[in-house]
């Protein structure tokens, strides 16, 4: 146990990207409407929601669109399966808190996940299946195949429908430009709000110092 705690990662270092992320997240959840017609490729970089980047099919050259996809998509998913795999149950509930699950969804996945996991990480290898993935103990080979094959499909799925649906989604960009200003005000309030009720835009510190008072809650119960 203790050698296990030597080689462990400093939560600061393996949160930073995380915390980074989720304030990236929310800038392009703000200017989105403004960056999804000028800069389309920032951002799906910033904030790579299905919204986005349906929208920003039809307006960049495949290679670029997978390349930057692929990287932000996979970017925090190897750290939340690190995260999983030191620090197990505790991470899973540090991760419920997170989503706002309060014991919720991912407690309930927790029974049949051993099972399911392959298919849950290649259809959707979002960060808080990856921790659970991480915590299950899913060997690093699968968990990577299943996280890089799942990533592709879902960009060539995007692909594939901002062809099939290219005139629509250039009519909506082109409401989107015209009304450019109205909707960053209106995504800035929205955001606003979110962030004052959840108040989750949180330093790497500060993030350690949540998931270390959730290990010492859970020490008592382990000896």
């Amino acid at each position: 146990m203790d050698e296990r705690e030597v080689r462990r990662i400093p939560l600061a270092w393996l949160l930073a990207p995380y915390a980074v992320m989720v304030v990236a997240g929310y800038v392009g959840d703000i200017i989105g409407p403004k960056l999804i017609v000028d800069h389309p490729l920032v951002q799906i970089f910033i904030n790579p929601r299905n919204r986005w980047l349906l929208l920003a099919s039809p307006q960049i050259a495949a290679a670029p669109f997978f390349v930057v996809g692929f990287i932000r998509l996979v970017l925090t998913d190897p750290i939340a399966y690190v995260l999983g795999w030191q620090y197990g149950d505790t991470a899973i509930r540090w991760a419920e808190k997170k989503m706002g699950d309060d014991g919720g969804m991912i407690k309930k996945v927790e029974h049949w996940f051993g099972k399911a996991a392959p298919l849950v990480i290649l259809i959707a290898p979002s960060f808080y299946w990856c921790v659970l993935a991480g915590a299950s103990r899913m060997k690093p080979r699968v968990f990577i195949t299943l996280n890089v094959i799942g990533t592709i499909g879902r960009l060539v799925l995007f692909r594939l429908a901002g062809e099939a649906f290219r005139s629509q989604l250039e009519t909506v960009l082109e409401w989107v430009q015209r009304y450019q200003l109205w909707l960053v005000g209106i995504s800035f309030v929205l955001v606003a709000i979110q962030v004052f009720r959840k108040g989750n835009i949180e330093t790497p510190d500060e993030l350690a110092e949540e998931l270390s008072a959730e290990a010492e809650e859970s020490t008592p119960g382990d000896g």
